[in-house]
């Protein structure tokens, strides 16, 4: 742990509460200078600290933006045993791209990566994911989880609900799941998720899941083929978010999700919970020349869709288009 989060370790402890700085100079053997050094460093990177004689510290802003040092230091206030380390970068091609990178040179799992931008971000069918700088998540998870093949193609399915949960959870906003890979808020696509996965004949090798979540995007953000499709969370709440935190609350989650999908705890639960969160269901969609009203998931994740004469369809993977009358 570098000085500058140890240094800011007892402010998120402190959870808005003043800190001496001369408690912070004992417990770590800095003087009273190389403190106030430090605190001047973290203030240069968008930390706004008060200070009052006989009370010491108060840490008065965080920076919206993902910020390294204080995702660090949230780690170490609320530790995620489930990843056993991670990543921290300021700009990749993709974190997906990253995470496979890591996987073959053998790098202990689970791990995640976190980016603050992605020059080459990828979505499904070789598509770019719009990945501006320092407005929004790009996350990817790492795991070689040894399962057989035939129990992976509802997990995107399964994280993306628990991602649409913790989503409503903490912002009371009714977030849904587009099958097979897209979050959707008041008929937007607020992030897309790709799981990309080596597997031999009898069992999953080694899988990636990488999720761009949009944060802080504005409308001006978006490219003109984008505005009228994309949102955010600060479109839909009119308020810029810390991003540095919601990243840490979406790994904790994150994690929990994984250890019920291994654990295979997660079937009973994607069951019953996919209606209330499924943005297809009930609408006429069209599919692969299917064409038809969605009507849920089976178990093995694939979508059905009853026809106009009323047989059943089902798609296990593919592009829907919803269609309107």
């Amino acid at each position: 742990m570098d000085l500058d989060v140890q240094v800011l370790l007892p402010f998120v402890k402190a959870k808005g509460r003043f800190v001496s700085g001369t408690s912070i100079g004992r417990e770590l053997g800095l003087s009273r200078v190389s403190v106030h050094n430090h605190l001047e460093s973290l203030r240069a990177s968008g930390f706004t600290f008060a200070a009052i004689r006989n009370k010491g510290y108060q840490l008065t802003r965080e920076p919206e933006t993902f910020h390294p040092v204080l995702f660090r230091a949230l780690l170490e206030e609320t530790p995620c045993p489930y990843f056993k380390n991670h990543i921290t970068l300021e700009e990749v091609d993709s974190t997906n791209t990253v995470a496979e990178a890591e996987l073959s040179k053998g790098r202990e799992t689970p791990f995640f990566v976190v980016a603050e931008s992605q020059s080459a971000g990828r979505g499904r069918r070789g598509r770019v994911w719009h990945s501006p700088r320092r407005k929004n998540i790009y996350l990817s998870a790492a795991l070689r989880p040894s399962l057989p093949p035939g129990k992976l193609p509802t997990i995107t399915l399964w994280l993306g609900l628990r991602l649409c949960r913790f989503l409503r959870d903490t912002f009371a906003l009714p977030v849904l799941v587009k099958w097979p890979n897209d979050i959707m808020l008041h008929g937007k696509k607020i992030a897309g998720m790709l799981t990309e996965a080596r597997i031999d004949s009898e069992f999953t090798r080694d899988l990636v899941f990488g999720v761009g979540l949009n944060v802080n995007t504005l409308e001006k953000d978006f490219p003109d083929e984008l505005a009228s499709i994309a949102g955010s969370l600060a479109l839909s709440t009119g308020q810029c978010l810390n991003i540095t935190r919601l990243t840490h609350q979406m790994v904790l989650h994150l994690a929990e999700a994984f250890a019920d999908f291994m654990d295979g705890g997660h079937v009973e639960e994607l069951a019953r919970l996919w209606p209330e969160f499924d943005f297809l269901r009930g609408q006429r969609v069209c599919a692969e020349a299917i064409e038809g009203v969605a009507a849920g998931i089976t178990s093995t994740g694939s979508l059905r869709v009853q026809r106009d004469d009323g047989s059943m369809a089902t798609l296990h993977s593919g592009e829907v288009s919803i269609r309107i009358n």
